[in-house]
């Protein structure tokens, strides 16, 4: 599936399973890209992930649309990511619709955008250069966090920027703006992502939950819930996450099996 394809889908309300990846090692990188996912994000807004590192990330994904969560809404930074062959970016920090357009024009060519021109990876270094410049602004993904209350009381707008392909529901950092953390499941918390998801709903904008699953389906965050609020572009898991829960079960496996926290018998 390439970035149009996987745009179209977003916007025909189909549930898009992801993965966040969060670790530099090329090996999982390229384990997750033969998973068969419909997209990876790449965070390098919360990890030490620095460019080079992202760009062996990219390259061992391969055919996997590989999405970027930048540190900021910096448009030459933006320019780098999309350089080295990354299908879009998603872009934290965003509190207005001014600010959701600067996002969209730092993906785009002129005259739709500000994006300088110098595509090395997705151009095949030079080999496709017309042909990558002839498709980049329809093909690039443009995503953007909803995570403050003031984008929230921008949203209205911020739907109407042309360009914008997905928003993601930042819940832990809206309940931090809220002056709500570290309760992210605060009943206020989800009453305002519902609205945020209503109105994106009627405006056919594809919605992003920023985290995966819970396991408990009680949970705000469960898979029921996301799906019924319209989060349909959802990271089924992380690459930490797994490594961690993998441990963990293993671990109570191997305690019920000698018996606790007893000795091994010799």
């Amino acid at each position: 599936m390439n970035a149009i394809e996987l745009k179209a889908k977003w916007r025909r309300g189909e549930p898009s399973p992801g993965m966040w990846l969060s670790l530099t090692d090329i090996t999982v990188a390229e384990m997750i890209g033969d998973v068969g996912l419909d997209w990876v994000a790449i965070d390098t807004e919360h990890t030490a992930i620095d460019l080079q590192s992202l760009q062996n990330l990219v390259i061992a994904l391969r055919d996997t649309p590989t999405v970027v969560r930048v540190p900021g809404n910096d448009t030459i930074h933006i320019k780098r990511v999309l350089d080295m062959g990354a299908a879009g970016v998603i872009v934290p920090h965003i509190y207005s619709a001014k600010e959701a357009r600067l996002a969209v024009a730092s993906c785009k060519y002129p005259p739709l955008g500000i994006r300088g021109t110098g595509p090395r990876r997705p151009s095949r270094y030079g080999l496709d250069e017309k042909a990558y410049l002839a498709d980049a602004n329809a093909s690039t993904i443009v995503a953007i966090m909803i995570e403050t209350v003031e984008a929230v009381s921008d949203f209205d707008a911020v739907l109407k920027v042309e360009g914008l392909d997905a928003c993601m529901i930042g819940a832990v950092d809206l309940s931090a703006s809220m002056g709500l953390l570290p309760n992210f499941d605060d009943p206020r918390v989800i009453e305002t992502i519902d609205q945020v998801a209503a109105k994106a709903r009627a405006a056919n904008m594809p919605l992003m939950s920023g985290r995966s699953p819970d396991a408990d389906e009680n949970s705000p965050f469960g898979w029921n819930n996301l799906l019924k609020q319209g989060l349909n572009i959802i990271p089924i898991a992380s690459d930490q996450g797994l490594i961690l829960a993998g441990a963990r079960e293993m671990l109570a496996t191997f305690r019920a099996a000698v018996g606790g926290d007893q000795k091994c018998p010799r």
